[in-house]
């Protein structure tokens, strides 16, 4: 399989009482691959997946499937807090187009390690579609163990594994599998760890705040791996300032609306797509909006050392 290379965990635009806007999907698809992203991701975090009917998820995914390119890797998440309903979710994904399913440990119960890998290996074994583990704790609210990673890359219908846990010295640690399983997908789920994870011989990443503007991470990338690291360094930097501005949203509160909001706003922006909000999280409070400014300025810097 190829480099999976920058993967875009694609928000789903809709209406305010959540209809989905398909026009809108295929315009945040155009704006990520068009600037050089390489794959798609729906229905994941950033596409609040879990809130939208597996019908509607089967439709966002199928609006992506006929708009991207045939080689365009199409990644679907399948999350579910029980394992019937991850299966069915696999199925249906498959049969809207989608090439990889991406699922986490199931929420909603708590669950020991090894309850946590039968599990997973049980969805892998059940599925038409191989699979990319996604350890998000935030949401999940468990952290996978090294050891149960180890054994997992193992399974052969297990491709990858997307780490969001923020966690750099934990992430190194699968990098050593790479040598005996030289295929397998390891993805950076934060940031902040863009270089140094691509250096260590991670096959991409998959985050969020491409969709805001998806030049200076391209560029990175692309500095990464032409060996540019003066340049890819001097980008990551400044990456690392606009998510300093993100994480100060969040002291103190913890609702997830506001990371809508500021997506949102700054697709706005951009003039991508016009909504990815729901009735319930209201207006716009000033102040995401002037973090978005502050962030938006700061990419500009970004793209000011990219060479012409």
């Amino acid at each position: 399989m190829k480099e999976l290379g920058i993967v875009v965990p694609m928000v789903t635009p809709c209406t305010r009482t959540g209809e989905l806007d398909l026009d809108g999907i295929r315009a945040v698809c155009h704006y990520v691959l068009s600037a050089g992203c390489h794959s798609i991701f729906v229905g994941g975090s950033s596409g609040r997946g879990p809130w939208f009917s597996r019908r509607d998820r089967a439709r966002v995914c199928r609006a992506a499937a006929d708009f991207i390119e045939p080689g365009t890797p199409l990644l679907a998440g399948c999350m579910a807090p029980g394992l019937t309903d991850m299966v069915e979710n696999a199925q249906a994904m498959a049969d809207s187009g989608a090439k990889i399913a991406v699922v986490t440990a199931p929420g909603y119960f708590d669950y020991n390690q090894s309850e946590i890998e039968t599990i997973l290996m049980k969805f892998a074994d059940a599925i038409p579609l191989p699979v990319m583990v996604y350890d998000i704790p935030v949401f999940a609210k468990v952290k996978l163990d090294w050891a149960i990673f180890q054994r997992l890359a193992r399974h052969g219908n297990i491709i990858g594994f997307k780490d969001s846990t923020a966690d750099f010295s934990r992430f190194k640690s699968p990098i050593r599998l790479l040598d005996e399983i030289p295929d397998f997908q390891l993805l950076q789920g934060k940031e902040r760890f863009l270089v140094d994870s691509l250096l260590a011989g991670a096959k991409g990443f998959v985050v969020s705040m491409v969709q805001v503007d998806v030049r200076p991470y391209v560029a990175l990338y692309e500095a990464t791996r032409s060996g540019d690291l003066e340049l890819a360094r001097q980008l990551q930097a400044k990456i690392r300032q606009a998510m300093d501005l993100f994480d100060q949203m969040f002291e103190g509160r913890s609702e997830s609306s506001i990371f809508f909001h500021f997506l949102n706003w700054s697709l706005r922006h951009r003039q991508i797509c016009d909504n990815i909000l729901l009735v319930h999280e209201g207006d716009c409070p000033p102040w995401i909006a002037e973090v978005g400014e502050q962030t938006v300025a700061i990419y500009d810097r970004a793209v000011s050392l990219i060479p012409m």
